[in-house]
């Protein structure tokens, strides 16, 4: 009789462990799905951040292009100014 109590504790042990392991599964599943949607989310956000970013940019360009057509010797004097400084700068 005691093999048959001791088998029995040997599944019911089995049993509560296996309930454990699939509990435990289920928990670091729900984690990792929480984590793949946070990131799926930020990784959404920075991509339409970014967008933005390369339309805005796009609008400073074209502004800086018309302001250079508007006024094409003041933005030579001014580009040659810059080289100056910059040559400058960089031969100490």
């Amino acid at each position: 009789m005691q093999t048959t109590t001791s088998g029995s504790n040997v599944t019911g042990t089995a049993d509560t462990g296996a309930a454990k392991i699939e509990q435990l599964s289920s928990k670091a599943q729900d984690a990792i799905d929480r984590v793949a949607h946070a990131a799926s989310s930020r990784l959404r956000n920075a991509g339409e951040r970014g967008q933005e970013w390369m339309h805005h940019q796009d609008e400073l360009l074209e502004g800086a292009r018309e302001c250079v057509r508007r006024h094409p010797v003041a933005s030579v004097m001014i580009a040659v100014g810059v080289g100056i400084l910059f040559s400058r700068f960089t031969q100490h």
